[in-house]
C-alpha cells in the first residue's frame, strides 16, 4: 500500500476500534451502533467503473489492497 500512501489515506484509513475509541471519549455522546458495512466492496466495485481521472490510479490501489484493509463504518450515536 505504501505507494499509494498520502495524507489522505493517513487520515481516513482507520478501524472500527479506532473509531469506536475515539468517539467513546466524547463527552455527551452515546454509542447506540458502530460496525462495518457489508457494501464496502460493492461500492468500491462500483466507483471503480466510473469515468473519474482518479479511478485508473485506485484500480491499482484496490488491487494490492486485496480486500485487507478498507471498510466503512456505520455509526449512529445520539447526544445524550
Amino acid at each position: 500500500m505504501k505507494p499509494f500512501w498520502n495524507d489522505e489515506v493517513a487520515r481516513t484509513i482507520r478501524s472500527l476500534a479506532w473509531w469506536k475509541a475515539l468517539w467513546s471519549k466524547e463527552a455527551g455522546i452515546e454509542i447506540v451502533d458502530i460496525r462495518e458495512m457489508s457494501c464496502c466492496k460493492q461500492a468500491w466495485d462500483e466507483w471503480l467503473t466510473a469515468y473519474h481521472p482518479v479511478v485508473a490510479g485506485d484500480i491499482k490501489m484496490m488491487e494490492a489492497e486485496g480486500g485487507k484493509y478498507f471498510n466503512l463504518i456505520q455509526f449512529i450515536a445520539k447526544v445524550i
